[in-house]
């Protein structure tokens, strides 16, 4: 038996994934490192299925800036993430660079980040199979032990994000301004570079690569303009992420997947969404499932700059399994935030926002 933990120990351990992914932007994509002008300081806070051996916790901050005139987002991100009995730690802290090529109604964002993690855990808390007496319960110490107290390894991503503003259909009947983007972001790249990478990420001191995880999200807003003189503004907001982690690229059959689907309804500057996360789109009663209700909005009045963007950013979602582990191990509780600091000055830039090729770079709004 502590042949076969001593295995299991070497299993490639699951990211965190996010239900309100977009308000935890950095870490879903580093292209998107400066999407707004100003610095931006956002915060997130998850707490999983803490019925279950005490879940999951994850805390995430970040700090980011636009430098819009030479084409540049810069960012700061750090993230704690903590599991089960024995605490198991890791914490990370990374340096995003992004860089945007501006278009007359597109951009494309490239965008990347360089980290440090570091994990620990709580040994004298786990019990094995050789401590273990049928009469007496745990009588003696065991002969597995930890070779490093913390493990400590570097790690690297890169994202891409296409972003659209443009007109669907023809007449009167056509949609106008919709918002379109697509992005795809690629996780412990070295791993997935290369299988010869290793990350040193064993207590017992043993080359263990790190899974690469592959992201693909998109999404739309959808101005509603039949609303329009009647005081509000309404759009609706489909959109969609698949979080794939394994080391056999793009095989849904082997490595593990996260897919959320969902659709949000924005009203002036709040929003209410329901989406849907399984392992596939469809409902498997094989898999976890969770249906995610979130709120949020923008704050009003005092939180706005001279131009009319909002500064405070707000959500609150909560997701219920109705599969798999089930609503006995607890729900799936988030909190998000997200503050613009001096939002009408982009750093190192020229009026408008401007690139250096003189095209204007894409505002941000609501989500994307």
């Amino acid at each position: 038996m502590v042949a076969l933990f001593s295995h299991a120990l070497q299993v490639r351990a699951q990211d965190p994934s996010f239900s309100q992914f977009y308000a935890n932007r950095l870490y879903l994509n580093p292209a998107f490192a400066g999407l707004e002008s100003g610095i931006t300081f956002a915060g997130v806070s998850r707490i999983q299925w803490v019925n279950a051996d005490k879940g999951f916790k994850t805390f995430g901050a970040s700090l980011e800036t636009q430098m819009p005139y030479v084409g540049l987002g810069l960012g700061f991100h750090v993230m704690s993430n903590t599991e089960g009995i024995a605490n198991l730690q890791s914490n990370q802290a990374g340096v995003v660079l992004s860089y945007t090529i501006p278009g007359d109604k597109n951009n494309i964002h490239f965008g990347m980040e360089g980290r440090m993690v570091q994990k620990s855990l709580d040994w004298d808390r786990l019990i094995f199979s050789d401590q273990l007496d049928a009469i007496y319960g745990v009588v003696q110490g065991s002969s597995v032990l930890p070779v490093l107290e913390k493990v400590t390894y570097g790690d690297f991503d890169f994202g891409v994000v296409w972003r659209r503003v443009s007109d669907w259909g023809n007449g009167k009947k056509r949609l106008r301004d919709v918002r379109s983007q697509f992005g795809v972001s690629f996780h412990h790249l070295p791993q997935l570079v290369s299988k010869s990478a290793k990350g040193n990420d064993s207590f017992l001191n043993r080359e263990n690569g790190i899974a690469p995880r592959t992201t693909f999200h998109g999404g739309l807003i959808i101005p509603m303009k039949i609303f329009q003189g009647s005081g509000l503004d309404v759009s609706f907001s489909p959109n969609f992420k698949v979080d794939m982690q394994g080391y056999k690229w793009l095989n849904f059959k082997e490595n593990i997947t996260v897919s959320t689907i969902g659709m949000y309804g924005l009203v002036n500057s709040f929003y209410v969404g329901l989406l849907y996360q399984n392992r596939f789109f469809a409902p498997n009663a094989t898999h976890t499932d969770a249906y995610i209700l979130t709120i949020g909005g923008y704050a009003m009045n005092s939180g706005r700059s001279k131009n009319g963007d909002p500064r405070l950013f707000f959500g609150a979602s909560v997701d219920v399994n109705t599969t798999g582990v089930g609503p006995i191990a607890g729900s799936v509780f988030e909190m998000t935030f997200r503050y613009r600091f001096l939002p009408d000055i982009n750093i190192g830039s020229r009026k408008n926002s401007r690139s250096r090729s003189g095209k204007k770079i894409l505002d941000c709004k609501d989500f994307f």
